[in-house]
């Protein structure tokens, strides 16, 4: 009896250590971010609620950030809708009735934008979003106790939108004020710059270049071309058919170190494999995706 009591109280510690977000993590400066701020440039708005704070937010990694009712909520990462709702009223308070976007990324990760205005959500489920691009209206939907706002909160995969699932976020293009852990605070205010403005310059950044799987594999008809390069580099993206005739060229420019994603849109081709090439200085990699129709 005695080692099931132990062993019982063994799962419960172990439960509260899993369900614990590490509130001290430190993530990189946020010019090297695959994230920017969920409203448009010239826009600012102040944080009202933020990572692991003593109310609403603990132990949880989120912002809330204080836009006004009918204030556009843009993409802060290029993905795919995996869940898009706005049934429910500006007036109706109760938690569990948000409406929300739900978007998942290349590397699995899902970031979710709740307190939509009802009716205001302009993409569905399968959407593929670029970066920048409009989804939804601010709202009052859900537990805001009346105040509009945006709540942003991003996972580290879609088993579990619970709080010990979350991920700390810092944004390319904000500019305010920073924690120690290189994150946005409670009470500041943040300002969206045009995200060229904050490039990374000439710096290098550790690692090799690398070109990612295409997301979603299958895909109908837009899909995410990802890749990383360590140094800035002149590069050029080419998508081809599977005899090597060349389809569209997405890419041939100068872009900065980090990671970058781009879309393919296949409308109006047919239903098939295709191959995206990479070439980034002397780098060169390609890869073979599926478009189903």
């Amino acid at each position: 009896m005695k080692k099931i009591f132990t062993l019982v109280i063994l799962c419960i510690v172990s439960s509260n250590l899993y369900s614990q977000v590490n509130c001290d993590t430190v993530v990189p400066p946020p010019n090297f971010s695959n994230y920017i701020l969920p409203y448009p440039v010239g826009k600012t708005y102040c944080v009202t609620q933020g990572n692991c704070s003593n109310f609403g937010h603990a132990n949880l990694f989120a912002y809330d950030f204080n836009t006004q009712f009918g204030d556009t909520i843009i993409a802060c990462r290029s993905g795919q809708v995996i869940f898009a709702n706005e049934q429910y009223s500006d007036s109706d308070w109760v938690n569990g009735h948000e409406n929300n976007v739900f978007i998942r990324h290349s590397d699995g990760t899902v970031i979710r934008y709740t307190h939509l205005m009802q009716f205001g959500v302009f993409v569905n489920i399968g959407d593929v979003v670029t970066v920048g691009q409009p989804l939804a209206l601010s709202g009052i939907s859900g537990n805001t106790a009346g105040f509009p706002h945006v709540h942003l909160s991003a996972f580290r995969n879609g088993t579990s939108y619970d709080g010990y699932n979350t991920i700390p976020l810092n944004f390319s293009n904000a500019v305010g004020p920073l924690s120690p852990q290189n994150l946005c605070i409670l009470g500041g205010c943040y300002t969206a710059v045009d995200p060229v403005s904050v490039q990374n310059n000439g710096s290098e950044i550790p690692g090799s270049y690398k070109l990612n799987q295409n997301f979603p594999n299958p895909f109908n008809p837009a899909t995410i071309i990802g890749f990383f390069i360590p140094k800035a580099s002149d590069v050029k993206l080419t998508i081809y058919s599977i005899s090597g005739e060349k389809i569209e060229e997405i890419l041939n420019s100068r872009l900065s170190a980090g990671n970058h994603e781009f879309v393919f849109n296949g409308e109006g081709l047919s239903t098939g494999v295709y191959i995206y090439r990479l070439e980034a200085g002397e780098f060169i990699e390609t890869k073979k995706m599926m478009l189903i129709k």
